[in-house]
């Protein structure tokens, strides 16, 4: 049976007291988390289906009030797996298996979107802004963006390969596909 984290099932339950607000849950098949980093010699990317993203949807504004993403660092396959037992060993993944995302507040500007809440990384919680753009297309609703993550702030030395370390910063694209 699959764990589901606390922060997954508490998503604030206020907000269903509203009709108009319903729990949606992202499509894994459909919806994606990759990374990509940069190292001297190459760059390489890996990506994720093993996640969960959920949130709160207002039927009448179209939008949503609550996010929260949950993705575990082993997860994630960049075709190399001496590249990925080195970021799980670098990420010390065995002690933080994964990452997480709570939105506290959502805004919109027409159709992007601005999630400001908090980032849990390698055991650490800090405050975070994620940028994407959501599309409503029927009964379907993607919101999607890139942004980056210093891996230095969340106290990873980044990993090395032939005495030259990767740049610090990680880059994120998601996508994320919900039935509404």
């Amino acid at each position: 049976m699959k764990k589901v984290s606390i922060f997954l099932i508490t998503l604030p339950l206020f907000a269903f007291n509203n009709p108009d607000k319903k729990k949606i849950v992202a499509d894994q098949a459909s919806s994606s988390i990759m990374y990509f980093m940069d190292h001297p010699l190459h760059s390489f990317e890996a990506s994720s289906k093993e996640f969960r993203a959920i949130g709160v949807f207002d039927d009448q504004s179209k939008q949503l009030s609550v996010m929260a993403v949950k993705v575990a660092v082993n997860s994630f396959d960049s075709g190399n797996s001496n590249r990925d037992s080195h970021v799980i060993e670098k990420t010390e993944a065995l002690k933080y298996p994964s990452v997480t995302f709570t939105s506290e507040d959502i805004s919109y500007n027409g159709e992007e979107v601005t999630a400001k809440g908090k980032l849990v990384f390698h055991g650490q919680t800090k405050p975070f802004t994620i940028k994407g753009t959501q599309k409503v297309n029927g009964s379907k609703m993607n919101v999607s963006g890139k942004f980056e993550v210093n891996m230095k702030d969340f106290g990873i030395k980044p990993p090395s390969l032939m005495g030259m370390s990767t740049d610090e910063i990680i880059k994120l694209d998601y996508m994320f596909s919900f039935d509404i």
